[in-house]
């Protein structure tokens, strides 16, 4: 999509989610992923901000699909007229100083630890989501996966033919910690890391034992 496209539709193509161990210690493989909900109600958002009382959080409808093992979707933000909010949002996108989105879901199964280093009590536990129904996408500053972010916007030239190809902007999510120094600091990190993962894993797995108790 070009720049001129994009600002003509409002519409950004995303990639909403991948198979990248995020910063919580968890994967959300792309199969697990039901988007039956999701594309009826097409709910995007800034910053998973649902249940305040200011409709404007709400930018604009979104759409999602899987390519391979990514999910794809697109968000069509609404315009200045209703939304003053949705057009701030929109016009830092297109300026690339917000690049991330992020995937709001229920948990609808029970997932399971990784392998080796990956199990429960390995060192760098990773939990690998079971099945998930989408509810929202939010568009954020800082993605707790680093390659949840917007699709490239080009502006085209004049001359140039389209190639019907999209490609990905090539970038990474930059640290606001300190820097720091020693294997002490490092030992802490890796602990908290750890504790991080093993917390969210343990809540989804209550979340998914609750739901299959109710059914």
């Amino acid at each position: 999509m070009n720049r001129q496209q994009a600002i003509k539709t409002r519409t950004i193509p995303f990639v909403f989610s991948d198979e990248t161990r995020d910063s919580y210690g968890t994967v959300l493989p792309v199969k697990g992923w039901d988007l039956s909900t999701f594309n009826k109600m097409g709910v995007a958002l800034y910053n998973h901000s649902s249940f305040g009382s200011d409709p404007d959080n709400v930018i604009g409808t979104a759409r999602a699909w899987v390519e391979g093992n990514k999910l794809i979707g697109e968000i069509t933000f609404e315009k200045e007229d209703i939304n003053p909010k949705a057009e701030k949002v929109f016009q830092k996108v297109l300026a690339g100083t917000i690049k991330g989105c992020s995937v709001g879901f229920r948990t609808m199964e029970r997932g399971e630890w990784g392998k080796g280093e990956e199990a429960y009590d390995g060192k760098k536990p990773t939990y690998y989501y079971g099945r998930r129904s989408l509810l929202e996408i939010s568009v954020t500053p800082i993605p707790a996966n680093p390659n949840a972010k917007v699709r490239s916007v080009h502006a085209q030239q004049e001359d140039a033919e389209p190639t019907g190809e999209m490609e990905y902007l090539v970038g990474e999510v930059r640290s606001f910690d300190p820097d720091t120094e020693g294997d002490e600091e490092e030992q802490r990190q890796a602990e908290a890391e750890k504790e991080s993962a093993l917390l969210r894993a343990n809540v989804a797995m209550a979340q998914a034992d609750a739901l299959m108790a109710m059914s």
